[in-house]
Order: C-alpha cells, then sequence, then structure tokens
C-alpha cells in the first residue's frame, strides 16, 4: 500500500473549522452506510466498500472520509485507478452539510493524492440534473468530455481534468 503524506489530508483553506480527512477503514463500514449511502441495501454497499478497500490496499482506489470536529462522518469520495483511466467516484456530502465547502475540500485532496500518484488525468461524472455539483466541477477545473447514457438511468456528464 501506498504511504501518503500526512500534508495530502491537511484541510485546504475554506474548509469548514473542525473538519478533518482521512483514509476510509474496515470499521467506516456501518457509519458510511448509514450516513453517506443509506439509499443502497446494505449488502449491495458492503460488497462494494469490501472491494473499494481492498483496492486501497492494493493501490488502486483512495477513499477519502471528512469527518466533524466529533468525529462523525460527513462526507466521502473514491480516487480509483482504472486500466482506462482514474475517476473521481461516489462523492456524497450528507444533506445537513452541503454548501459549506466539504465536497471542495474532498476534491482538492483527491486531486492532490492523484497528482501525488503521478496521475495524468482525472475524470467524475454527474447527472444532467445535478447543476449544483457540475457547477462545482467545473469550477474546480474539469471540462465537458462526454455525454454518457446508459439504459434506465438517466442520462450523465462525463468532465475531465488534466494534471
Amino acid at each position: 500500500m501506498v504511504q501518503f503524506p500526512a500534508e495530502l489530508f491537511v484541510v485546504p483553506l475554506g474548509a469548514p473549522s473542525g473538519l478533518s480527512l482521512r483514509l476510509a477503514r474496515a470499521d467506516d463500514l456501518r457509519p458510511l452506510h448509514t450516513t453517506c449511502h443509506p439509499d443502497k441495501p446494505l449488502l449491495q454497499f458492503r460488497a462494494h466498500f469490501e472491494k473499494m478497500l481492498d483496492w486501497q490496499e492494493n493501490d488502486r482506489c483512495c477513499w477519502l472520509v471528512a469527518c466533524d470536529e466529533t468525529g462523525q462522518i460527513v462526507g466521502s469520495g473514491e480516487l480509483v485507478a482504472y486500466p482506462h483511466g482514474n475517476e473521481l467516484a461516489n462523492l456524497v456530502v450528507i444533506p445537513t452539510r452541503r454548501d459549506e465547502g466539504i465536497g471542495t475540500a474532498m476534491i482538492e485532496v483527491l486531486t492532490a493524492v492523484a497528482r501525488h500518484l503521478g496521475l495524468d488525468g482525472l475524470e467524475i461524472g454527474v447527472d444532467v440534473s445535478n447543476g449544483r455539483a457540475l457547477a462545482l466541477y467545473e469550477r474546480l477545473g474539469f471540462t465537458m468530455d462526454r455525454q454518457l447514457n446508459l439504459p434506465n438511468q438517466e442520462p450523465a456528464i462525463i468532465l475531465h481534468k488534466a494534471l
């Protein structure tokens, strides 16, 4: 497993006071499910969680967890390395903590991790109806790459950022 320098996880300026960022760990299963992914069935989430923790141990994923001053999880996001590219995925900030800069902080830290790993670019997807997330990603330097139309799902926009 890649050992990341601690300074990569320093909370960027402008983020809420008391916010901390760290890698996901095995004891985060239930808190992450409850706070960030309650819409997913637990068994489905558990399978994803275990796969991503395995990938994190094998340098294919960096799962970032955002916590408030009490240690409660308020958001999470993944940097996933695939053979064809690198993706920021499953970015979530709990509804009561949105518009505070937590999502921005997570994206900035995950981008710093990607640079540390020597990655040359990142992709991120967003549903076409999610204008708030699209505006955030564009503000952080992502540009429209393509639209993705999958069966039985809302169309998504894939954005790219060169590093």
